[in-house]
């Protein structure tokens, strides 16, 4: 499995497209990328909603993917390019696509290069199934426009994760599935998910925007300057030199990236990474790394909840135990990434006076073996695994799906904490349900539907019957 180990780094101060185009060419040239016939473009666009419940920092700069657009449709050999993502469980890819400014971006540039230029849902494309044979999934069905390209380059945007450490290129994948499929095992086997996708999400080149990084929590992300941008071939080298860059040992404290160490994919660790451009070794990194520091509390920001609610003096709690009674592991990647989302977007629509100012509640996910005196408090269960035996609960709300989503919380919790959810302001919804209506009579129209359909079918409905 051994791969073109080499990253370069190259200082970029600014989103400037031409300076963009100009290194990414060069990046191509020095690290033998020739792209050739249709090629896929996958950013990071995990969301993007109205900018009073919404951070730019979250997603890959739209100047970087139109620096490469621009770099590609000079490549004689490229005869299409497709931008082409899924966004997060719970919101339409359209729909991110509006408010992030990519629809429009890709619009305008279409009249301005040589080459088709297309921007593509997976969520509304029809879909190839594909073998992977994998601790999780036996197969997946990727969007048609991924899964034919003749070659796929990433888009990664490098920021912290409130579950997985970092995101980078290789967690990138969790987007080329979409929805039904995204959701299979979102929980204490996430990282073995991811390390399946590895298997048909490689792309040949990689492209990661490090220009702005974001710190705390990877939905509601908290700028920090850092002004580089990545580049390889291998998207697991790139990891690990960005891991670095983190202050993270990509092999040690970033799960995902071990667990597809552990299956042989190489590089095994940053020192088998030959450096390039302006970073020649790992003690260069590390000086590149002081420029996001310190490592503070803002920096480490909606990591653990309780921390957050302390700091907010708010009368919220969160309990959480067990998945398991045969363990005392706590579930780390499941129905917890969806609580720390979920409080982030409220904090930044509400603000954190409206935490402080909220009706005494209580969080639970997991197994909690002794009693709960909830003491006149709203509950809310949350995830298929919780168990607790409750005493004095005001209201409970349970939320019994493996795992509990964000935009689950949010249709479920409503306004009932006393913190008004922007699910419910206008701004939001009316955008959102248009979306989801565009959305659908697109895959009414190309078949996608007939297609999901026919698959549920052969192997699910058939099988049980």
């Amino acid at each position: 499995m051994d791969q073109d180990n080499r990253v370069m780094v190259v200082e970029c101060q600014d989103y400037d497209v031409g300076r963009i185009r100009e290194i990414v060419a060069k990046g191509m040239e020095r690290l033998g990328y020739q792209p050739k016939g249709k090629i896929a473009l996958k950013p990071n666009v995990v969301c993007a909603f109205p900018p009073q419940v919404w951070e730019p920092t979250s997603i890959t700069s739209l100047d970087i993917v139109e620096g490469v657009v621009r770099a590609l449709a000079d490549q004689g050999e490229v005869s299409r390019i497709s931008v082409t993502e899924t966004s997060a469980i719970g919101n339409p890819t359209r729909y991110s696509f509006h408010w992030s400014g990519y629809r429009a971006r890709i619009n305008k540039l279409k009249s301005q290069v040589s080459k088709p230029l297309e921007l593509k849902g997976m969520d509304e494309d029809k879909r190839v199934s594909k073998f992977i044979g994998g601790k999780v999934h036996d197969r997946v069905r990727l969007g048609r426009t991924f899964a034919e390209a003749d070659s796929r380059i990433y888009l990664p945007k490098l920021k912290c994760h409130c579950v997985s450490r970092m995101t980078g290129a290789v967690k990138l994948n969790v987007g080329i599935i979409n929805f039904d499929e995204r959701a299979i095992r979102h929980d204490f086997l996430l990282d073995q998910k991811i390390g399946d996708l590895y298997a048909v999400g490689r792309p040949d080149f990689v492209v990661m925007d490090a220009i702005t990084v974001g710190v705390g929590n990877e939905a509601i992300p908290l700028p920090r300057k850092l002004g580089l941008i990545l580049m390889g071939r291998n998207a697991l080298a790139v990891d690990l030199a960005a891991a670095r860059l983190l202050g993270l040992s990509g092999e040690k404290d970033v799960p995902y990236l071990a667990e597809i160490i552990s299956r042989g994919y190489q590089p095994g660790k940053l020192e088998q990474i030959e450096l390039m451009g302006a970073a020649k070794n790992i003690s260069d990194l590390d000086k590149f790394a002081e420029r996001i520091k310190p490592y503070n509390e803002e920096f480490y920001r909606w990591q653990d909840v309780n921390t957050e609610f302390e700091r907010m003096k708010s009368p919220l709690r969160l309990l959480h135990g067990p998945y398991s009674d045969a363990s005392p592991a706590k579930c780390g990647t499941g129905c917890i990434m969806g609580i720390k989302m979920y409080l982030a977007f409220l904090e930044k629509y509400a603000g954190a006076d409206a935490f402080a100012k909220a009706k005494s509640s209580l969080f639970i996910i997991g197994k909690i073996k002794e009693p709960v005196d909830a003491t006149g408090k709203n509950v809310y269960i949350i995830g298929n695994c919780t168990r607790v035996e409750l005493k004095n609960p005001n209201r409970v709300v349970s939320m019994r799906n493996c795992f509990v989503t964000a935009s689950d919380m949010f249709l479920a919790i409503g306004n009932s904490t006393g913190i008004k959810s922007p699910f419910f302001d206008p701004k939001f919804l009316v955008p959102y349900l248009s979306g989801m209506l565009q959305g659908m009579a697109v895959k009414s129209f190309n078949g996608r539907y007939l297609q999901d359909i026919s698959y549920y079918l052969q192997n699910q409905l058939f099988r049980k019957l």
